[in-house]
């Protein structure tokens, strides 16, 4: 979603105040005997000046968890608050709205409150669970202002749910799904992504005639830096042929490039997935070592479907186009081993199970 300038604004000033602001001098001389000194410190603790401090420096994704840290050690409401300015700058309304609503709840009073009334109200009108300002409420006569605060003393999500109808559990649902979605490397989130593949049908192509049927296992690593765009390779063994034979052939198989996702649905439980890379293969006879490696670049394009925020499941069609240098050569075949160096191609079927951390 789209965030005014005004949130930022509202975020820079509200974190300022907080670091600024000097604690106020006591009435009462320390009696000179006292054995301690007395220190004010921050609501919070080190986490919440650290939180601060980096909200200031522009990087609210870093402050999220410093801020969780210190809401974990402290019922401070101006955490709830400045996190939620956090999460509603970063496009994260969900958990914006339950800052929002657990700081109205405990500084229903505060000087800002109102501000944050109307924040919260535009917040929850953008995701279609309704949800008004007191303000707006009281002036058309239509909701009863001691009937907005009792609602406003409730707990967040179940407040709204009593004012507007909604269904408390169909909210929390959705909520928790757009923070899987947010969270999970296998739909917009960042992290590690580990799983286990298998190439087959796969056929390669060249002048020397077309391969018998190929295979390939192993496993993936991949790395999500956010919505779209993930690193990903596979480390494993590719064959052609039935493996054991005296006309097989096959060796390691090594792959890294890229991969870009692009969601078919709200949470991007569906996929389309497009990878491009270099491609590594080596293919020897195993019983008469004779044979050479397959170099050159691979591309794929596929489906993967997303069960909950960890486990995955992709297919997808697999092909690439290289060049097949032959590194061992019968003993009867003399010259030089760039006269047997060839181009190649190959195409087949992908399919992989994966996990996201």
């Amino acid at each position: 979603m789209l965030v005014s300038s005004s949130c930022a604004t509202a975020l820079v000033l509200s974190v300022s105040a907080a670091i600024a602001a000097p604690p106020k001098p006591s009435s009462k001389a320390a009696p000179s005997s006292s054995q301690f000194t007395l220190r004010r410190e921050e609501a919070g603790g080190p986490s919440a000046a650290s939180a601060r401090a980096k909200v200031l420096a522009g990087d609210c994704a870093g402050a999220l968890s410093l801020f969780d840290d210190a809401i974990n050690h402290t019922i401070e409401p101006t955490l709830r608050r400045d996190r939620g300015l956090c999460h509603e700058k970063l496009g994260h309304p969900y958990p914006a709205i339950d800052d929002y609503r657990a700081y109205l709840v405990a500084m229903p009073d505060a000087p800002d409150a109102e501000q944050f009334r109307d924040r919260l109200a535009r917040l929850e009108a953008s995701v279609g669970i309704g949800g008004r300002s007191r303000a707006a409420a009281e002036e058309s006569g239509n909701v009863d202002s001691s009937v907005v605060t009792a609602n406003e003393s409730e707990t967040g999500a179940k407040a709204t749910a009593k004012s507007t109808g909604e269904s408390y559990d169909d909210d929390k649902k959705a909520r928790d799904l757009a923070d899987d979605a947010e969270q999970s490397p296998l739909r917009k989130g960042k992290g590690f992504i580990l799983g286990a593949f298998v190439h087959v049908p796969r056929y390669f192509f060249s002048k020397e005639g077309t391969s018998d049927l190929g295979y390939g296992v192993g496993a993936t690593f991949r790395y999500s830096f956010g919505p779209t765009w993930s690193f990903m390779s596979e480390i494993g063994y590719a064959g052609i042929g039935k493996f054991g034979s005296d006309v097989a052939a096959g060796g390691v198989l090594l792959f890294a490039g890229m991969e870009a996702r692009l969601p078919l649905s709200k949470y991007a439980s569906d996929q389309i997935v497009l990878g491009l890379g270099f491609d590594f293969e080596r293919q020897l006879n195993h019983a008469t070592q004779i044979g050479g490696d397959f170099v050159g670049g691979r591309a794929r394009a596929g489906y993967r479907h997303v069960f909950g925020p960890e486990l995955a499941v992709e297919a997808a069609l697999d092909g690439g186009y290289g060049e097949f240098v032959m590194t061992n050569k019968p003993a009867i075949i003399a010259g030089d081993n760039e006269s047997l160096n060839h181009a190649a191609r190959f195409i087949g079927g992908t399919f992989a199970v994966l996990v996201g951390f």
